[in-house]
């Protein structure tokens, strides 16, 4: 059954798609996006996800490196989506749909979504063309000015960029690259806010709030600066990544358990904490485990723990009260937790996270919407009439993320296409 939603959400998709230059493009309140959270780059994160399980065939190329859709809807929207990226960072190089270069709404994530694309479906063109993407983002790094506002976050800012080079250090050592990776690097070292717990980041500095969690703040700049601890070999990072998760692990302390704060100090109008990706323990296990993998200590592996059981007792994805887990997707909502249970199940072989897993898929699919063209999600906002919102198809808040999603958790011992997504 699972199988058969993902290839209904992939035909979603397709029939949502509108001609882009170069392939097909995807839209939100009817404006086109082409970044990795909303638009075409997420889209085709999904198709990654999706062929990485090797349930589906992959799409071909020609000698001229385009590529061919095949029978599947998954194939034409592959297919479609490579074009128009491909396109875009040949000859749109300064296109408003990509205003920055940051990971979730700018280059980077173009960057990322053509080379987790290549690495699955072996597209020659589109690792190339990932190569020139962040070939531009670094010289345009080290000709930056100096700007103490600028934004540290996983979301928008250099933690992202800084991913998005590591990532492509994997494929080959670019002096260029390499150079920008230090250099953004030390410049969130920089950026650091002591704290009596330990350093933490700011979105911005300036902010009157922390934030955190993975999306916005130290959870997400210390796992960036973990890994390019291990990819840059600098002890120097991975100490204060270090420094950061302790202080982390020290915030979220409470009576009953763990649960990191969804802001510091508190708003009176927001819930004190979350669970997702962006804020919540979906997000942060993601240090703990990673420094866990790279330097194995006792209270790397009881944080994981501690992580999973602030998701066990958040009673996911049971809508407790209104406006309670309303989301689905993968940055705040179902998805998101049900894709860290998968990977935690190929590190630890627990038969019992997958049977958890499984449980959070049985609520996704009991509420896909059934269209003529094939199955979707809407999100819920519980104070708007009526209370469902629009279906999207990009990836952190749409279709294809949670199809992703389903893939991978049909056929478990595949590895996430994004260790950190």
């Amino acid at each position: 059954m699972t199988a058969d939603v993902v290839r209904q959400a992939f035909s979603w998709i397709e029939s949502v798609a509108v001609p882009a230059d170069g392939g097909l493009g995807w839209q939100e309140a009817g404006e086109r996006f082409d970044d990795l959270y909303a638009g075409t780059a997420g889209v085709l994160l999904g198709c990654a996800e999706a062929m990485a399980t090797g349930r589906h065939p992959a799409v071909t190329t020609t000698d001229g490196g385009v590529a061919t859709a095949a029978g599947s809807a998954l194939d034409r929207v592959a297919a479609g989506a490579r074009g128009r990226l491909v396109h875009l960072a040949r000859h749109e190089p300064d296109a408003s749909t990509m205003p920055d270069d940051g990971l979730f709404d700018g280059w980077a994530g173009v960057a990322v979504a053509l080379r987790a694309w290549a690495r699955v479906s072996g597209d020659r063109a589109a690792l190339d063309t990932a190569a020139s993407v962040t070939a531009g983002i670094a010289e345009r790094l080290l000709h930056r000015p100096v700007d103490p506002g600028r934004c540290a976050d996983i979301i928008s800012g250099d933690a992202g960029i800084l991913l998005a080079l590591l990532d492509a250090l994997d494929e080959g050592s670019d002096s260029v690259v390499v150079q920008a990776a230090h250099v953004l690097a030390d410049g969130l070292v920089g950026l650091a806010e002591e704290q009596p717990d330990g350093p933490h980041w700011r979105m911005r500095a300036g902010d009157e709030r922390l934030m955190p969690g993975f999306s916005h703040g130290t959870a997400g700049v210390a796992y960036v600066l973990a890994t390019a601890g291990v990819t840059l070999h600098r002890d120097d990072l991975h100490h204060i990544a270090v420094r950061a998760a302790d202080g982390l692990l020290a915030l979220g302390r409470r009576p009953g358990g763990w649960a990191l704060p969804l802001l510091v100090p508190p708003r009176p109008d927001r819930p004190a904490v979350t669970f997702g990706w962006c804020h919540g323990p979906t997000g942060t296990v993601r240090l703990f485990a990673l420094l866990d993998a790279v330097d194995p200590q006792p209270r790397w592996g009881q944080a994981v723990e501690e992580c999973l059981g602030a998701l066990r007792d958040s009673r996911v994805p049971q809508r407790l009260y209104p406006g309670y887990w309303d989301n689905l997707a993968r940055c705040c909502g179902t998805a998101g937790v049900g894709q860290v249970l998968v990977d935690r199940f190929q590190d630890a072989a627990d038969p019992a996270l997958l049977t958890w897993a499984n449980t959070l898929a049985e609520d996704v699919l009991a509420r896909t919407v059934s269209t003529p063209a094939g199955g979707t999600w809407s999100n819920t906002a519980h104070a708007r009439t009526p209370p469902e919102l629009p279906p999207e198809p990009g990836f952190m808040q749409g279709a294809a993320g949670i199809a992703g999603w389903l893939a991978r958790l049909a056929a478990p011992a595949t590895a996430p296409v994004l260790p950190w997504l």
